[in-house]
């Protein structure tokens, strides 16, 4: 396979630009001291914003490819490329065709309920969106840095949206930009939600059998809605805060 970038890079790094300083501005990116967020190139390689760049101030061309063992392939690796964590996103994008966006970082609410171990309730409609469908990996909050921990993520994960990494920070995962960008803002939304929350009431707030009505009536609708309402979502954030 060719080395030279596809024909879509430039407007792929222009579009991960944009959705790392929204991410930082929602708080979707935590403190901005750490994480990555990547998109797919092809089957061996990945654009991804290293670690050390600033996910508010980065341009385009501090994005860099990387293949699948974490390798840089479109320059010299030095001190302002470094992305530790590639397992996360490289076996991630093995293991799942359908993804082509990935995000790891470390938001403060959603780290918070993940290590406190707790369980999203359809309180409101965003919450509803996560329930049950929030899978948490307890590996010790080491950094996933080996390949074989980067397997354990992806099994984590399975075919979910979003996985919280136990005392670590979270993992989200999608078919596009827009699809990874607005569920990383909703699920720092829900877990700021459920930390209101338990500081109200003791958990679990709601009754097992009120809460299956709301999952029952969130799978009746929201079949075929997703798509076009990311896009919807991710345009109004961009225009928000970019």
């Amino acid at each position: 396979m060719s080395s030279a970038a596809p024909s879509f890079e430039p407007a792929l790094r222009e579009e991960l630009v944009e959705a790392c300083k929204v991410l930082y501005a929602v708080k979707a990116a935590g403190d901005g001291l750490g994480g990555h967020l990547s998109a797919r190139l092809d089957e061996r390689r990945i654009l991804v914003k290293p670690r050390p760049v600033s996910w508010r101030g980065l341009k385009p061309e501090d994005l860099i490819v990387i293949d699948f063992n974490g390798k840089r392939v479109d320059g010299v690796s030095n001190e302002r490329s470094a992305v530790r964590e590639w397992p996360i996103h490289a076996r991630i994008y093995v293991a799942r065709s359908d993804v082509q966006c990935v995000l790891h970082a470390h938001p403060s609410a959603s780290t918070l309920m993940g290590a406190l171990g707790i369980a999203v309730e359809p309180l409101d409609q965003d919450c509803a969106a996560f329930a049950g469908r929030l899978p948490l990996l307890d590996n010790g909050a080491v950094s996933i840095a080996s390949p074989d921990l980067g397997d354990e993520v992806a099994r984590a994960l399975g075919g979910a949206g979003a996985l919280l990494l136990k005392n670590h920070g979270s993992v989200v995962a999608g078919a596009d930009i827009a699809s990874v960008c607005v569920m990383a803002y909703r699920l720092e939304k829900v877990a700021e939600t459920m930390l209101r929350a338990a500081s109200i009431m003791k958990l679990p707030i709601m009754p097992a059998e009120e809460d299956a009505a709301i999952l029952r009536a969130r799978e009746a609708v929201e079949q075929g809605a997703g798509g076009n309402m990311n896009q919807e979502r991710w345009q109004m954030l961009r225009d928000y805060y970019l």
